[in-house]
């Protein structure tokens, strides 16, 4: 094939000007003069961006840990919360070794007792970016115990999730305990989460050198089926893994949890108690926007107590010490804080008792007029009743609603059965044949064989009972030896659930007369948390946020020490105007499918809202599809599986948002039973309890039909006459006259009736949380007079 090849000519004219000198080495012209001002002044921008960029990644990640103030002081250390999720999963050795890789010596890391938090200084290869600082950690293992692990987590700004270096299908890398670690951690609301495989010395030499890639492989296919593809596994076995594992701490960027970033708390590292004085003494960081003395704290677990004083210390744990200074160069202690008056205090829980509240007086008509002609009357207080004629305290409940609701079987608010047996509450002494607890947390006595077959017949009871509820929603059988009309006679019909009205102030029981509203619940919380960050940057130095601080607890007793478990560091947070005060509060929650159990309404629960735990009896009820005027919420006996509902509870007051989390006893400890949020405080809320009349028609004609079984007295039908009927396929319709001395009754419906159609009367009346002061702090036995 022929190419066309250039002659010499051709190559000549296709030189370009300049190339023979530039070959023959002769001197160049003048280079043209370049404009670099654009340049110049586009790289100045693109510094400057930079440098915003930088500073605001900076203040993020103060605040991310912890650090609210934009000073020079540094930001406090990185919480790593290391827990183990297997038997395997060796996490004080893990901790240890993380110590030797920050620049520990191997003497010093091994010398670290079980537990103990440790705080060190990352080496320059595990240290953030550009505005990153210098960061360090303080490393905390708790013990494998469900409110230990969930009392570090509250604070913690990373997970460590350690798991052992063997798994298969038979043995999964979360043990039964990790699981319900796993799943308690995920309902309060998981930092970021870095996965570790760290086992013990034991499980490594279980671990051939042949199946060790296969566990690898079922290691990481566990993690990642409970913690997603994207989170990061580590094997940290050898000293460059776990630097590795390091490098990753120190580039984690801690995830903000909207339930704690607006509250000042404090992970105790320290603590010293004076039995003679009661003053609990607590060192560590503080995070958040602070604390101050003339704000309440709430130690978890314990209570409510106030603040001594607050003390600024070295920190024990310095970025950096100037060249020629010791420690001397730190801050030396100083007082920023100390509780001057202990009357500016609000300790006051529950209002005082006013025995005139339960008076009633009836205006007359001169006083109606008189009043009609003057200003509109007051706002009426929770405490009593608003009526057509005038304001009337609402009195006290009588015992006998208890005593109704449990002859009828609904269990309403009574805490004893049908039977009179009383509720055991469970511990871990003795158990049934099918594994139940049922000896008493109280005296750790075991329980008689008549308890425990008292125990077995009461859960069998009441399985059949959830059952039944379910088939059979709030259908009631008439007694026989009972005129209806006095055993529902706190109870009325309405035209329209949804929409009829109700009136909230109405025959409110004597309980509401001790407890507190809020005219603007929202607009009060937003107001007080202002309060709070002003009170705490008003301090000496902008406050103590980020510091290393002493702060003095008054008022412990000893039986806090001894309740606090070992190992377990204490956890202090603040209090914001009026939460340590009474009131009902409202959650959604969901329950979780892994408890089989019943749960009946007003049953005994522990509760965690945020940094609190409390115990408490909620009523649950259904939340309304549909808003409305008159909003009204129907109570629930039972909480289904996969059901979501309202949780309704008297409480100390939390302001939203906040995580609530529902634990049931059971022998193998505390149990997930819910989990959800805080919705607020609302006393005037409406939980209506509905109960359904039955009736069967024994002669059916057209539209009209002779129904027998919902009553069996003629002055039964005549007083529940003017109630409206409904069927189970939807038809509605009215009495029309007695029929006979058996209680038999006409009927006419909005439609043709058919013979085994089922006749239905919906009553209607409100129910109430049930009062249990231990909630708060306060004896079992007391009641609302003397509470």
């Amino acid at each position: 094939m022929f190419h066309h090849r250039s002659n010499a000519e051709q190559k000549k004219q296709k030189e370009k000007p300049g190339s023979a000198a530039r070959r023959t080495g002769e001197s160049r012209g003048p280079a043209k003069k370049v404009n670099t001002g654009a340049a110049s002044r586009l790289d100045r921008l693109n510094t400057l961006k930079q440098l915003r960029q930088q500073k605001q990644e900076e203040i993020l990640s103060r605040k991310r840990l912890g650090a609210e103030h934009d000073d020079d002081r540094s930001a406090p250390p990185k919480v790593v919360a290391v827990i183990a999720f297997h038997t395997q999963a060796d996490t004080v050795s893990l901790k240890r070794q993380i110590m030797v890789a920050c620049g520990s010596t191997p003497e010093e890391a091994a010398a670290l007792p079980p537990h103990q938090p440790a705080a060190a200084v990352l080496p320059p290869f595990a240290q953030g970016g550009p505005g990153c600082a210098k960061p360090r950690i303080l490393v905390v293992d708790p013990p494998r115990d469900l409110l230990a692990v969930l009392d570090v987590v509250k604070c913690a700004d990373v997970v460590l999730a350690v798991l052992g270096p063997h798994a298969s299908l038979e043995d999964p890398s979360f043990d039964e305990q990790g699981y319900r670690l796993l799943t308690a951690l995920k309902a309060q609301g998981l930092p970021v989460l870095i996965g570790a495989v760290h086992g013990t010395s034991d499980a490594m030499a279980m671990v051939s050198n042949k199946k060790a890639a296969d566990s690898k492989k079922f290691v990481l296919r566990y993690f990642a089926s409970e913690l997603g593809a994207d989170t990061k596994l580590f094997q940290a076995q050898s000293a460059e893994e776990v630097k590795a594992l390091v490098r990753a701490l120190g580039g984690a960027t801690p995830k903000e949890l909207s339930w704690r970033g607006d509250r000042g708390y404090l992970l105790a590292q320290d603590m010293e108690y004076s039995s003679t004085e009661g003053v609990l003494c607590l060192r560590g960081y503080v995070r958040g926007p602070g604390l101050s003395c003339k704000h309440l704290v709430h130690l978890t677990g314990h209570g409510d107590f106030a603040i001594q004083k607050i003390v600024v210390l070295p920190d024990p744990c310095p970025l950096s010490v100037p060249r020629g200074s010791g420690m001397d160069a730190q801050v030396s202690e100083r007082v920023v804080d100390q509780l001057q008056n202990e009357a500016d205090l609000d300790t006051q829980k529950l209002r005082p008792y006013d025995p005139t509240t339960a008076e009633q007086t009836w205006p007359s008509s001169e006083e109606l007029g008189e009043d009609a002609k003057m200003m509109p009357p007051p706002k009426v207080p929770a405490s009593r009743r608003r009526g057509v004629m005038g304001t009337v305290p609402a009195p006290a409940r009588a015992d006998g609603d208890e005593e109704e609701d449990a002859a009828m079987g609904d269990e309403d608010g009574g805490d004893s059965d049908q039977d009179g047996t009383p509720s055991v509450a469970p511990s871990g002494t003795a158990e049934t044949d099918d594994g139940w607890d049922v000896s008493s947390n109280m005296t750790m006595e075991v329980p008689s064989a008549e308890v425990v077959a008292a125990e077995r017949k009461r859960r069998v009871e009441m399985l059949e009972r959830s059952q039944e509820d379910m088939e059979f929603p709030d259908e009631v059988d008439t007694p026989l030896d009972h005129p209806a009309r006095e055993r529902f006679q706190r109870y009325r019909g309405l035209k329209s659930f949804r929409t009829s009205p109700w009136d909230p102030y109405e025959d409110l029981p004597v309980e509401y007369s001790r407890i507190w509203e809020f005219e603007a619940f929202a607009s009060t919380a937003r107001a007080f948390r202002r309060q709070f960050e002003e009170d705490c940057y008003s301090l000496e130095g902008g406050g103590v946020t980020a510091l290393y601080c002493a702060i003095y607890v008054r008022g412990v007793s000893p039986q806090v020490l001894e309740a606090q478990p070992r190992g377990v560091p204490f956890v202090l947070s603040n209090l914001y105007p009026c939460e340590q005060k009474v009131s009902v509060m409202h959650t959604t929650i969901t329950r979780h499918r892994e408890y089989k159990e019943v749960i009946k309404s007003k049953q005994e629960m522990a509760l965690h809202c945020g940094f609190r735990r409390l115990t408490a009896r909620p009523t649950y009820s259904e939340i309304p599809k549909k808003s409305s005027s008159c909003k009204k919420y129907k109570f629930m006996r039972f909480l289904h599986e996969d059901t979501v509902a309202c949780a309704s509870f008297y409480a100390p007051v939390i302001f939203p948002p906040s995580r609530i989390m529902m634990f049931a006893a059971t022998p193998a400890g505390p149990e997930l039973v819910a989990s959800g949020s805080v919705d607020g405080v609302d006393p005037k809320r409406l939980i209506i309890k509905r109960i359904a009349l039955t009736g069967y028609p024994f002669r059916v004609h057209k539209a009209k039909s002779v129904v027998r079984f919902m009553f069996f007295t003629p002055a039964d039908v005549r007083w529940f006459k003017p109630v409206e009927l409904s069927t189970k396929k939807g038809l509605r319709g009215h009495i029309t006259d007695s029929v006979g001395t058996h209680g038999y009754m006409k009927c006419r419906f909005s439609n043709h009736i058919k013979q085994d159609d089922t006749v239905l009367m919906n009553l209607y009346k409100r129910s109430f949380p049930k009062w249990y002061p231990p909630a708060w702090g306060g004896a079992q036995d007391a009641t609302p007079e003397n509470a």
